[in-house]
C-alpha cells in the first residue's frame, strides 16, 4: 500500500499544478459549442479585415453612383478692373463680380455605369461569401485547436502517471539500497529512468499551456487561457456514403470555397463590360443660372445644353479590354485550379473517414484488452503477488489517449468534409436505401 499511496499522492500534486490555466474570461469549463461561436467574433482582426474591404467597395458603389446623380455648383468671383477711357466715360465702377449657379446631370453613357455597378455589386458577393467562408474556416480551426487541448491534457494525464511510478520505484531503490539490498548500478538505472520520464512530463505540460493559449489567440481571446473543456460526445456510428461523385459534384457547388470562385471569376467578367463601355459616348444635361454686376450683351441670365461625348479614337481601348480579358483569364483558371483541389480533397476526407473508422474499431478492442489487463494486475497486486500494477496503469492510459486523438480527428475530419457538401446532403447521401 505504501507505492500506491505515494503513487496517488504525487499524481494530485500534478494535477493540481496543471491546473489554474482560467484567466477568467470565459467560462469554465469551456463548451465547446461556446468555442465555436467565437469563430463569429466581429472584433477578430480576420474579420474586421473583410468587413473593411466590404466596407471599403460598398463606398466605391456608393461614390460611383453620386456621380450619377444631380451636381449642383456655384460659381462665382469678386473682380475689380482697371477701366479704359470709354468705360469711364459711361460711368462704370470698375466691379466685374459675378456668380453662377450650375445643375448638371449625366444622362446616359451607353452601359457604363450599367457595368460598373453590376461589377461592384459582383465583388460585394465575393466578400460577403469570403466572409461566410471565413467564418466557417475559422470554426474549423478552433475546432482543431479545441481537440489539441484535450489531446494534450490526456498525454500529460499519461506521462503524469508514468512519472509517480517511475518516481517510486528509484525511490524505493534508494531505501533498499541503504539497507544493503539494491546495487547502486539498479538505482542509477532507475533514477536514469525517472529523469527521462520526467522530461516527458515537462514537455506534456508545456503542451498544454501551449494548445491553451494557441486555442485562446484562435478564438480571438488572447491571454485568456480556460482551465478546463467540457468533452464533446462523437457519434462514431455515422455511415458515409459510397458515392465519391455525388460528394464532388456537391462540393463543386455548395462549398463556399468555390462560390467565391464563382464570384470572383463573374466579377472579373464584368470588368470586360467596363473596358469596353469605359470609351464609349456619353450624354449629359446642364442648366446654368448667372447674375453679374457688370452687364453686357455676351452675358446670359441662363442657359440650358445638352451635351454630349462621342470618342473617335483612343490608343489605349484595345489595351484595356486585353488587361481585363486577361485578369478573367486568370480567375478563371484559380477557378478550374480550386475545382481540382476540391475533387481532390474530397476524395481525401472520405478515406480519411474510413480509415479513422477502422482505426476506432482497433483502439476499442486495445482499450478493452488494457482495461482486462490492469484489472488482473490490481487483482493480483491486491493478492501481494508480483506484479507490474503501473506498467499497467501507464498501457492503459496511453492507449486511451491514442484512442480519443483518434476519436478528435475522425470528427475533425468529419465536420471539413460536412463543411464542404453540407450537413443535409451528407446524411441523406449517406443514409440506407
Amino acid at each position: 500500500m505504501k507505492i500506491l499511496t505515494r503513487l496517488r499522492f504525487t499524481l494530485a500534486l500534478a494535477l493540481v499544478s496543471g491546473a489554474g490555466l482560467c484567466d477568467g474570461g470565459l467560462p469554465d469549463p469551456l463548451p465547446l459549442n461556446t468555442a465555436l461561436h467565437s469563430a463569429q467574433n466581429p472584433n477578430h482582426f480576420e474579420l474586421v479585415e473583410v468587413e473593411q474591404r466590404l466596407q471599403a467597395v460598398s463606398a466605391e458603389l456608393g461614390i460611383d453612383r453620386a456621380q450619377q446623380d444631380f451636381r449642383l455648383d456655384l460659381n462665382g468671383r469678386i473682380r475689380q478692373v482697371g477701366l479704359n477711357e470709354i468705360a469711364q466715360e459711361i460711368d462704370d465702377d470698375g466691379g466685374d463680380s459675378a456668380a453662377s449657379l450650375i445643375l448638371s446631370k449625366p444622362l446616359y453613357d451607353f452601359g457604363l455605369q450599367g457595368s460598373r455597378e453590376n461589377s461592384y455589386n459582383l465583388q460585394l458577393q465575393a466578400l460577403e461569401q469570403q466572409k461566410l467562408l471565413l467564418v466557417q474556416r475559422r470554426r474549423l480551426s478552433i475546432l482543431e485547436k479545441y481537440f489539441d487541448v484535450l489531446d494534450a491534457d490526456n498525454r500529460f494525464l499519461a506521462e503524469n502517471e508514468a512519472l509517480a511510478i517511475a518516481f517510486n520505484r528509484y525511490d524505493n531503490a534508494v531505501e533498499e539500497q541503504e539497507l544493503g539490498a539494491a546495487a547502486e548500478v539498479d538505482v542509477k538505472r532507475l533514477q536514469t529512468g525517472f529523469e527521462v520520464v520526467r522530461r516527458k512530463r515537462l514537455l506534456a505540460q508545456q503542451h498544454q499551456r501551449l494548445s491553451r493559449s494557441i486555442l485562446a489567440e484562435t478564438m480571438g481571446y488572447p491571454g485568456q487561457l480556460a482551465s478546463t473543456l467540457e468533452i464533446p460526445t462523437i457519434d462514431t456510428s455515422r455511415e458515409l456514403t459510397n458515392d465519391i461523385e455525388a460528394l464532388v459534384e456537391q462540393a463543386l457547388i455548395h462549398s463556399l470555397e468555390a462560390r467565391v470562385a464563382q464570384a470572383n471569376t463573374l466579377a472579373a467578367q464584368a470588368s470586360i463590360k467596363i473596358a469596353e463601355s469605359t470609351e464609349g459616348p456619353s450624354l449629359g444635361l446642364e442648366l446654368e443660372v448667372s447674375t453679374y454686376e457688370r452687364v453686357t450683351r455676351t452675358r446670359d441670365d441662363w442657359r440650358a445644353g445638352l451635351y454630349f461625348n462621342i470618342p473617335l479614337y483612343r490608343g489605349s481601348s484595345a489595351a484595356r479590354v486585353s488587361q481585363a480579358s486577361a485578369q478573367y483569364q486568370q480567375a478563371l483558371a484559380a477557378q478550374q485550379q480550386l475545382q481540382s483541389n476540391l475533387r481532390i480533397e474530397v476524395l481525401r476526407l472520405w478515406q480519411q473517414i474510413q480509415q479513422l473508422q477502422l482505426e476506432i474499431q482497433g483502439r476499442d478492442v486495445e482499450r478493452e484488452y488494457r482495461e482486462l489487463e490492469l484489472d488482473r494486475a490490481r487483482a493480483e497486486y491486491e493478492l501481494e503477488f508480483k506484479t507490474d500494477l503501473g506498467d499497467s496503469m501507464v498501457s492503459y492510459s496511453r492507449s486511451n489517449a491514442e484512442r480519443l486523438r483518434t476519436l478528435y480527428d475522425y470528427e475533425l475530419a468529419y465536420q471539413r468534409l460536412t463543411a464542404l457538401v453540407g450537413e443535409n446532403f451528407l446524411a441523406q447521401s449517406s443514409a440506407p436505401q
